[in-house]
C-alpha cells in the first residue's frame, strides 16, 4: 500500500454512502488478488476510529454515521466536553464509559440535540491520551486510593505491594496498570514520590510530571547543542545581507534571555518608513528533521511557567547561540518592509543577514525615552530619534489595524513577583505602555507580509488562524453584553470591528475589564493550519507567525518554507516534503500551545493562592465578574479570582439566568455583573486552587469553613 492510500479511500466516503471491501477494491484499483492485505490496511483504519465497519460488511467513515471524534475533556469529574471544529458535545458521567480525561474517543450523538449545543455517549476509546496520573495518595491497612489532583474521571485503587512505600497524604506519580470496567476503578501503582501536595513547588513540578513536559534535554542533545560554533562563517557572511552597520535594537522585558527579535525603522526622504524586523535564524543551525529539531518539534513550543521556563531548545542555543544579545555577530532572517503613511506596505523583501544589535532595550526603558527622562534620553542618544520615529510608525500602523476592525484585546497581565525563597512578594499589573505596542505592531506587520508572500506563491505553509465565533457563543455574549447597555445588532456577517467599537464604548464606561473577558470567551481559539481561512481577531486575510523561532516550533517551520523561495521557486522534492509533514505538524503544535496556555495559568494561580494565604481576613474592592446557581464571582483590585458562596449564608440566594442577576431573597439585595463590591477573604484552598470571599455586609453571618492567616 502507498502512504498516501489512507487519504485517497477516506475521500470515497464523501457522499456518506458506505462500502465494501470489494467495492473500495475496486475504486483504489487494488488488486483483487491482495484480499487479506487489502482487508488488513482497511481495519487498521477501523482501529485508529478513521472508519467503522457495520455488521453487515460496509465500511463508513464515523461522522457519516453520526458519530464524531475528539478528545474528552472531564470538567472537575462531574462532566465532560468532546469538541469538534464545528461544535461542541456535551458528555455526562454515567456516559463516559470508562473513558478519561485526555483520551481520544468516538462519541454517539443524540438525535434529541441540535445547533451548536450538543449532547452524546462515548462507544468506543481510540487512544488513552496518557497512562500515568498525578494525584494524592489515600491509604488505609490493606490498600489505598490515588485521588487525581486534575480532573480525570475516577480515583485509581492501589493494592498495598504497589504503594511505593508512599505515605498518606503525600502527592505521588501514578501508573495505570488497570484501565478497569464500567463499575470497577482503574488499577495502578505508585512510581514516584513527590512529597507534600501543598508545598507550591511540588505542585508546580507535577502540572509538569502531568503533561508529559520536562526542563532538562537529553544528554545526547544537549552535546549536539554545544557542538554547534558561535564562530560566524565568513563564507556565511559574505551570502548574507550585512546590516552591523545599522543601529538595530531589541525591546524586551527585564527578564527575557531568549532575544530573538530586533527592529530598525528609518523615515525616507518620500516621507514614507523602512521597517526592518530582524529574527534569529535558528534554522541555519537547526536543519530540518535532526535530532534538535525532532526534540524541539515534540515539545512544540516554550511554557513559561511563574517560576521557571521550560525552553524549546537547550539554552545553549535559545539563551546563547541564537539570542540577539548586544554587541555580539548574529544571523538573522530579515523581512525589510517600506511602509507608506497609511500603513500600507508598499514594498518589501526577506533575506538573511548578519547583524550585531547596538542595545539590549527593555519595554520600561524605551518608554522612559518616550517619556522624556533625562537619565535614558541621554545614556540612548544614538538612538532617540529612530524611537521617535518607531513610535510615529507604531502610531500609524495600528491606525490602519483599527480601522479594519482588528480586535485589540487590553487585559492587564498579573504577574507573581518571588522572592530568593520563591515566595510571593507582591502581585505587579502589567499594563501594555507605547514601547510594548511598538513591538506588537512591527512583529504584526511582519507577520502579514510573510504570510501573503507564500500564500500568492501557493507553497505548503503553517498559517495562524482564527474562526469566526459560533452564532450560539455569539447569542450567548449579546444576552451578557446587554445588561450593561451594549449589543451585537446582527449575527449576519459578523465582523471584528462590532466587538472593538464595544470595547472602546466600555473603556468609557468603566466596564472594559469585565466587557473584554466576555468578548473573548465567546470567540474561538486561534490554530495553526495549513489552510488559510484567515485571522478573525486581527481581521487580517493573511497571517503566520515569523517573529520567536526560539520558542515556537511554528515560526522554525515558517523559516524554512521562506528560506526555500529566496534564489527561487522550491523544488517539487521540497514542496512534497513540506505538504506530507504540515498539516501534522500543525495540529501537533496547536495542542501543545494550548498545554503550554493550561499550565502558565495553573502555575501562576498556585503561587496567587499560595500569596492570598497570608491574606485571611483583610479587605479589598472586587467587581462582580460571574455567577452561577449558588456562587457570585469576583475580581479584586489586584486582580485575583474568588468567590462567594450563597450556601454558606443563612440567607438565600436566587440565581436570575435571563436577567443575570443574584438576589438574596431575605433583604431584597440585588447583584449585578459589575457591581462594585467590597470582601473579605475568608479561605485559600490550594487543594482547590479557589480563593473564598464574603460580601462585608454578611461577614459576622458566614458559616462556612474559616482560616486564619498563615503566618511564614
Amino acid at each position: 500500500m502507498k502512504k498516501n492510500d489512507e487519504k485517497k479511500v477516506l475521500e470515497l466516503f464523501k457522499k456518506d454512502k458506505g462500502k465494501t471491501l470489494s467495492e473500495i477494491t475496486s475504486y483504489m484499483d487494488w488488486s483483487p488478488k491482495l484480499k487479506k492485505e487489502n482487508r488488513d490496511f482497511l481495519d487498521k483504519l477501523v482501529e485508529s476510529g478513521d472508519l467503522i465497519l457495520s455488521k453487515r460488511g460496509k465500511y463508513n467513515t464515523p461522522l457519516n454515521l453520526g458519530y464524531v471524534i475528539g478528545n474528552l475533556d472531564v470538567v472537575k469529574d462531574r462532566f465532560a466536553f468532546v469538541d469538534t471544529e464545528d461544535f461542541g458535545v456535551f458528555i455526562p458521567k454515567s456516559k463516559f464509559n470508562g473513558a478519561f480525561n485526555g483520551d481520544l474517543v468516538m462519541v454517539q450523538l443524540s438525535t434529541e440535540t441540535t445547533g451548536a449545543k450538543k449532547d452524546g455517549e462515548v462507544v468506543k476509546i481510540l487512544k488513552r491520551e496518557k497512562n500515568t496520573i498525578i494525584g494524592i495518595y489515600q491509604a488505609n491497612e490493606r490498600f489505598g486510593f490515588v485521588v487525581p489532583t486534575h480532573s480525570f474521571g475516577n480515583d485509581i485503587f492501589v493494592s498495598k505491594r504497589f504503594n511505593g512505600g508512599a505515605h498518606n497524604g503525600e502527592l505521588v506519580v501514578c501508573e495505570i496498570i488497570s484501565w478497569g470496567e464500567k463499575d470497577k476503578k482503574p488499577e495502578g501503582k505508585i512510581i514516584e514520590r513527590i512529597g507534600d501536595p501543598y508545598d507550591t513547588n511540588n505542585m508546580i513540578e507535577a502540572l509538569i510530571i502531568r503533561e508529559g513536559l520536562s526542563m532538562d534535554f537529553s544528554p545526547r542533545l544537549i552535546k549536539k547543542a554545544k557542538e554547534l560554533s558561535d564562530q560566524l562563517s565568513e563564507e556565511e557572511i559574505k551570502k548574507r545581507h550585512d546590516l552591523r552597520d545599522l543601529p538595530i535594537i531589541t525591546i524586551d522585558g527585564d527578564d527575557a534571555k531568549d532575544l530573538d527579535d530586533a527592529v530598525y525603522v528609518e523615515k525616507l526622504d518620500n516621507g514614507n518608513f523602512k521597517l526592518i524586523v530582524c529574527i534569529a535564524d535558528v534554522s541555519y543551525y537547526v536543519p530540518f528533521g535532526s535530532a534538535l529539531d525532532m526534540e524541539a518539534r515534540k515539545r512544540g513550543n516554550s511554557v513559561y511557567l511563574v517560576d521557571r521556563v521550560i525552553p524549546m531548545f537547550p539554552r545553549e542555543i535559545s539563551n546563547g547561540l541564537c539570542s540577539l544579545n548586544p554587541h555580539e555577530n548574529k544571523f538573522v532572517f530579515t523581512c525589510e518592509m517600506e511602509i507608506d503613511n497609511k500603513g500600507q506596505v508598499v514594498s518589501h523583501e526577506t533575506y538573511k543577514a548578519v547583524i550585531s544589535t547596538a542595545h539590549r532595550m527593555t519595554y520600561g526603558g524605551v518608554n522612559k525615552i518616550l517619556a522624556g527622562d533625562k537619565t535614558y534620553t541621554e545614556e540612548y542618544k544614538d538612538i532617540n530619534k529612530m524611537v521617535f520615529e518607531m513610535l510615529e510608525l507604531s502610531h500609524i500602523l495600528r491606525e490602519l489595524k483599527y480601522s479594519r476592525g482588528s480586535i485589540d484585546f487590553d487585559i492587564p497581565e498579573v504577574r507573581a513577583v518571588l522572592g530568593e525563597d520563591k515566595k510571593v512578594e507582591y502581585l505587579k499589573v502589567i499594563e501594555r505602555g507605547e514601547s510594548e505596542r511598538i513591538i506588537e505592531d512591527f512583529m504584526i506587520a511582519a507577520n502579514e507580509t510573510v504570510a501573503e508572500k507564500i500564500f500568492w506563491m501557493e507553497l505548503p505553509f503553517l498559517y495562524r488562524t482564527h474562526e469566526k465565533p459560533d452564532p450560539d457563543r455569539i447569542t450567548a455574549l449579546n444576552d451578557s453584553i446587554k445588561k450593561f447597555g451594549y449589543s451585537l445588532h446582527s449575527h449576519e456577517d459578523l465582523h471584528p470591528g462590532k466587538f472593538q467599537k464595544i470595547i472602546e464604548q466600555s473603556k468609557e464606561d468603566g466596564n472594559s475589564q469585565i466587557i473584554h473577558k466576555l468578548i473573548l470567551m465567546s470567540l474561538k481559539q486561534a490554530r495553526y493550519t495549513v489552510d488559510n481561512i484567515g485571522h478573525f481577531g486581527l481581521s487580517s486575510n493573511y497571517y503566520a507567525h515569523f517573529t520567536s523561532p526560539i520558542r515556537r516550533y511554528a515560526d522554525l517551520m515558517v523559516h524554512r518554507v521562506i528560506n526555500e523561495t529566496l534564489t527561487g521557486y522550491p523544488s517539487k522534492k521540497t514542496i512534497k516534503m513540506f505538504k506530507d509533514e504540515m498539516s501534522a505538524i500543525g495540529s501537533h503544535i496547536s495542542k501543545t500551545e494550548r498545554t503550554a496556555m493550561k499550565l502558565e495559568s495553573e502555575s501562576v494561580k498556585i503561587k496567587i493562592v499560595e500569596y492570598m494565604l497570608d491574606k485571611i481576613g483583610e479587605e479589598y474592592k472586587s467587581r462582580i465578574i460571574g455567577f452561577n446557581k449558588t456562587k457570585i464571582f469576583f475580581e479584586t483590585e489586584e486582580h485575583v479570582e474568588c468567590f462567594f458562596d450563597g450556601v454558606n449564608s443563612p440567607n438565600y440566594f436566587t440565581f436570575d439566568e435571563v436577567n443575570y442577576t443574584m438576589t438574596n431573597e431575605d433583604t431584597g439585595e440585588i447583584f449585578k455583573l459589575g457591581d462594585t463590591i467590597d470582601v473579605s477573604i475568608v479561605r485559600a484552598d490550594l487543594s482547590q486552587l479557589e480563593v473564598e470571599v464574603v460580601p462585608v455586609q454578611y461577614l459576622d453571618q458566614y458559616r462556612g469553613p474559616r482560616q486564619f492567616r498563615k503566618k511564614y
